[in-house]
């Protein structure tokens, strides 16, 4: 049996291929349909995160030796943050290659092999770009990346290592995006971009993690949103855990886009119920800089008809919100992580109640940026450290 796919937004369901998988009416994602039943499904003993869901994804077998130990990330408390809610951090960026991305890139190849393809590809500014070749070269796949003009050193060097193809491509983002699954049906090549289902049901598993590790759920998670993908894989592992009777409600989620890319947000705060393309005015969070977001009108209709929450935040915010991490919590994430610390301090007066940020990525795949400036560092001399700390220390 083919697996089947739906359409949340107009109810068509239809089977998976690579490279086609959006609905031909609505033109968003389907999504893996399943009916989810019964708390005997997660095996509680299992050894690797996926094995531990198993039953809960689209996969004929789990092999556990193409995994590099992704998920089972910690679930840290900010205290010194909170301010009278109870805020938390569940630290994505301790995953494999950094980054969230390594969950739905073990399902990806996992995938892949079960359909007999041999090569794998995806459109990346950084973060999927090392992950998927990371975990193609575990699974002995042919890589294809296809990065976007001005992508990191720090993410550059991370992918190279595995020996992937790289291209890096100049103009339309939205433009490659499309193109890549035309060639991918054209040379074989299972492109696995932001959106793709399978991915997905690799990030839904964040949320069961998260209701395993709280034995419930928060009141309000926070999400940087690009494209869509990760906050969709969110919503439905909440829904799915839901269904299968582990939680009662689902929290308000709460996606966060930067002020100079933010197409959802802006389509959310003027009441449309589709997302129009943007002019950028630009922004240094590259991650969640997508003009024309494929998932965008999925992400809207989930978000009203679950009572959720859109904002964007600026790239001082979000740098101040590193900053903050760093200095007070010891975390150094990307500045699109910390948008989420961002839209938290935004939003405490109107959401009051526990929060969890989901920090999506380590701080060192973003080193171009301008977030180490104005750090505490000092140029000496050996044989002068005496005199240069009384220097310091007097001033003090």
């Amino acid at each position: 049996m083919n697996d089947r796919l739906k359409c949340l937004i107009c109810g068509l369901e239809f089977d998976f291929q690579p490279n086609e998988f959006f609905c031909p009416t609505c033109e968003q994602p389907g999504l893996f349909n399943k009916t989810i039943s019964g708390k005997a499904q997660i095996a509680q003993e299992a050894g690797i995160t996926l094995e531990k869901f198993a039953s809960f994804l689209p996969l004929k077998k789990v092999r556990a030796e193409l995994s590099l130990g992704e998920g089972q990330t910690p679930l840290l408390a900010l205290s010194s943050l909170e301010d009278g809610h109870r805020l938390l951090a569940k630290l994505e960026s301790v995953n494999p290659t950094l980054s969230f991305k390594d969950r739905g890139s073990v399902l990806v190849v996992q995938k892949a092999l079960e359909l007999g393809w041999s090569a794998v590809g995806t459109v990346s500014t950084g973060n999927m770009a090392s992950s998927t070749a990371a975990y193609a070269a575990r699974a002995g796949l042919t890589c294809v990346l296809l990065v976007k003009k001005g992508t990191s050193t720090g993410a550059l060097a991370s992918s190279a290592i595995f020996n992937p193809l790289i291209i890096e491509v100049e103009g339309d983002y939205g433009q490659l995006f499309r193109e890549s699954y035309e060639l991918g049906k054209e040379f074989s090549i299972y492109f696995a971009n932001s959106v793709d289902p399978v991915r997905l049901e690799g990030y839904k598993l964040t949320a069961f993690e998260l209701c395993l590790q709280l034995g419930g759920v928060p009141d309000f998670v926070y999400v940087p949103v690009s494209s869509g993908g990760h906050f969709i894989g969110l919503y439905k592992g909440f829904l799915e855990m839901k269904q299968a009777g582990y939680i009662k409600k689902i929290p308000v989620m709460v996606g966060v886009q930067a002020s100079g890319c933010a197409p959802i947000v802006q389509a959310f705060e003027e009441g449309h119920k589709t997302v129009s393309p943007i002019r950028p005015s630009g922004t240094i969070a590259h991650s969640i800089s997508n003009a024309d977001p494929p998932a965008g009108n999925l992400v809207l209709k989930l978000v009203r008809d679950h009572d959720g929450w859109l904002t964007a935040v600026t790239d001082e915010e979000m740098l101040q919100a590193q900053k903050e991490l760093a200095r007070s919590q010891g975390l150094f994430v990307q500045p699109e992580s910390a948008a989420t610390l961002a839209a938290f301090f935004k939003l405490r007066s109107r959401f009051k109640g526990m929060s969890v940020l989901i920090l999506t990525g380590q701080g060192l795949k973003a080193v171009h940026q301008p977030a180490l400036e104005g750090l505490n560092y000092h140029v000496s001399r050996a044989g002068e450290l005496r005199e240069f700390f009384r220097s310091i220390y007097r001033q003090k």
